[in-house]
């Protein structure tokens, strides 16, 4: 079995988004001990949007629920449409239409509140591997 922590010298830069103050920074902390880099925090769709066009992240970390009218299914779309940046969906809610809608983003995987840290380093480490497969494939040969 493969160690899916990342390379201490390239880790994965990950934005995260999350309405919530405390859970962003709890989450943030513990992604910091995991050995991920966290390039931004954001609490709402239009803020996760610029962010990830600006700051480039590997991953996006997204809530679902956020300030505002937009969701966080919504940023995903149109961070994956302008970025091709692909997200983690995190969110307390896993009713069977918001997986669906969530699905349609392709994102790297789906992670339920309240947090553990061995599933936030599973799910990091299948995007590491993903984006890891994805750079190979598209290398010049």
């Amino acid at each position: 079995m493969t160690d899916p922590s990342p390379a201490s010298e390239h880790p994965l830069r990950i934005l995260i988004v999350e309405d919530e103050s405390l859970a962003a920074m709890a989450l943030e902390e513990i992604l910091g001990m995991l050995g991920f880099a966290v390039v931004g925090i954001e609490d709402n769709a239009d803020g996760a949007i610029a962010a990830a066009e600006r700051l480039r992240p590997d991953v996006v970390m997204m809530d679902i629920r956020l300030l505002g009218p937009r969701d966080g299914i919504e940023a995903a779309a149109t961070i994956r449409r302008q970025t091709g940046i692909r997200c983690i969906f995190t969110s307390a809610f896993g009713d069977a239409e918001t997986r669906h809608r969530a699905a349609e983003c392709n994102p790297f995987g789906f992670v339920r509140k309240p947090y553990f840290p061995a599933e936030l380093q599973r799910a990091l480490g299948h995007a590491a591997e993903a984006l890891l497969q994805g750079a190979s494939t598209q290398a010049p040969s």
